[in-house]
């Protein structure tokens, strides 16, 4: 037994011996009231914790007991997913998922009681309404990770009970394969690493279930998409953060176990072997496909760069000094599936310590996925470093554009956002920094840190745990230093600092 494995069941015996976590089903009307989903889903996905941990490695009575109780939870679904129909046929991510882990959990434990009445629910709640639609969901049709997991999970699902396999192909297979086609040549994911993570892991995860049991191979031809976390790393731990994503997302061992033995594909450089903890959601199928293929993985990370031009994303490492610093762009257009106002924004980062950051995902709410979506702070024009063009900042819309043209020290960004204001983006890389030109009209900067900057003259100064980055360029006359406190993606405080200065000429960052 690997030493990843024996690491992982030994966290699941402890969260098993542990009470069966409470439940107050009244939460799911607090998002109604207040739209804050936490409340609600750190209970729900506690009670996941503890059957995944109950299924593996504990008591069958009290398993039998924890299933009968999700049997009779009001819906599956999460209560920021339901629509105007019942909730407790709510077809969503979470519903599907858990489809797939009490179906798999049937076939895994022969002492599960009342197994006819967790079939019936499943059938119920998830794969009588999926497969049974005639009309298709609205997943099915408007590509993102939720194509992928929800397909993806039902089908397992449907693996799981027996169901033929003619009717898993002719509902399950084509939403996988138009998920497949929302990927340009490139294999880049728009909605950043952690969605990759989810939304490619459930397709692998089906693919390989699916050779299984048909002997046909949907993983044959993927390798681009497989190597995306290789290619948008900054350092170990440490990914570009584009969109709704995190800077040191959960990269499931079984998952890029699987992708490396199968396609061949560069596996990220990993420093740190995921607990069950570590995935907040506590899935079913990232846990057991990491005990069934995981293994410890290792990796140096090495200079290297990546234009990504169908998603417009660059990520560039230079060996500069004793640091390996990292240059990271966002193109692309301003309506992707978890966009922010972010074109030709940037990141750069020592040792993966992100001095100028993207702030990433923040606490997902009612507000945050609403119409006041662009008033939040981290999907926001204003908390990007990004500069205000004639004053406006950018506009959201599948016309707002930005195109990333590689040149022989850097890249170059070409960005249509801001009505009728145009502007360009230069960033070249010299023997101890980065050069920034921005061509445009009436242009006020804006740098974005979760460190405060200090200035001095035309000089500004981030000084991190990793490493420490100087603005040369900087306007004394017009320099303000703003900050915005504000929640990260768990509900945690965050504070963002911002540099903002009306743009007079070349600027050029020193890293040290």
């Amino acid at each position: 037994m690997n030493d990843l494995r024996s690491a992982l069941l030994e966290e699941l015996r402890e969260i098993a011996s542990l009470p069966v976590p409470d439940f107050d089903a009244g939460l799911a009307d607090d998002y109604a009231e207040t739209g804050r989903r936490l409340p609600y889903e750190n209970q729900y996905f506690a009670r996941r914790r503890h059957l995944a941990a109950l299924a593996l490695v504990g008591d069958g009575a009290v398993l039998s007991t924890l299933v009968a109780d999700i049997c009779d939870e009001r819906s599956w679904a999460l209560p920021a997913h339901w629509d105007d129909g019942d909730p407790g046929t709510c077809v969503d991510l979470f519903a599907c998922e858990t489809a797939q882990a009490l179906a798999e959990i049937l076939r895994l434990r022969e002492d599960v009681k009342d197994r006819e009445r967790v079939e019936v629910e499943i059938r119920r709640r998830v794969l009588d309404p999926f497969f049974d639609s005639e009309q298709p969901f609205w997943w099915e049709e408007r590509f993102s990770n939720w194509t992928a997991v929800c397909a993806g999970a039902a089908g397992m699902a449907a693996l799981a009970l027996g169901y033929d396999t003619d009717v898993i192909r002719g509902r399950v297979l084509p939403a996988l394969q138009a998920y497949l086609f929302s990927f340009g040549p490139d294999g880049g994911c728009v909605e950043g690493i952690d969605y990759w993570v989810y939304g490619f892991g459930y397709f692998t995860y089906f693919a390989e279930a699916w050779r299984d049991a048909t002997g046909e191979d949907l993983l044959a031809g993927t390798e681009a998409i497989a190597a995306f976390p290789a290619n948008v790393q900054l350092y170990p731990r440490s990914f570009a953060t584009f969109g709704d994503a995190d800077y040191n997302p959960s990269l499931p061992p079984g998952l890029l176990s699987r992708l490396s033995d199968r396609l061949g594909v560069p596996l990220p450089a990993i420093e740190h072997a995921p607990t069950f903890a570590d995935d907040y959601c506590a899935r079913w199928a990232h846990l057991t496909r990491t005990l069934d293929w995981g293994r410890e993985l290792r990796g140096e990370i090495a200079p290297g760069r990546t234009l990504l031009a169908d998603v417009g994303w660059y990520v560039e490492r230079r060996l500069i000094g004793r640091r390996m610093w990292s240059l990271a762009v966002k193109g692309g257009y301003n309506e992707e599936p978890h966009n922010h106002l972010d074109l030709g924004s940037f990141i750069i980062a020592a040792d993966g310590e992100q001095l100028l950051c993207d702030p990433g995902a923040g606490e997902y709410t009612a507000a945050y996925f609403g119409e006041e979506r662009y008033e939040q702070v981290h999907p926001s024009s204003t908390w990007h470093s990004v500069p205000t063009v004639e004053g406006a900042s950018q506009q959201a819309g599948e016309d707002s554009r930005a195109e990333l043209v590689y040149t022989d020290d850097g890249v170059d960004a070409y960005i249509d956002a801001y009505g009728d204001g145009a502007l360009l983006r230069k960033f070249t890389w010299t023997e101890d920094g980065i050069e920034l030109f921005d061509a445009g009209p009436e242009l006020v900067e804006s740098f974005i840190s979760r460190i405060r900057p200090e200035t001095e003259g035309d000089r500004a100064t981030w000084t991190g745990e990793r490493g420490t980055l100087v603005l040369h360029g900087v306007d004394p006359g017009t320099v303000r230093i703003e900050d915005v406190e504000t929640t990260t993606h768990m509900g945690l405080p965050e504070r963002l600092w911002a540099l903002r200065f009306d743009f007079s000429g070349s600027l050029r960052f020193e890293l040290l």
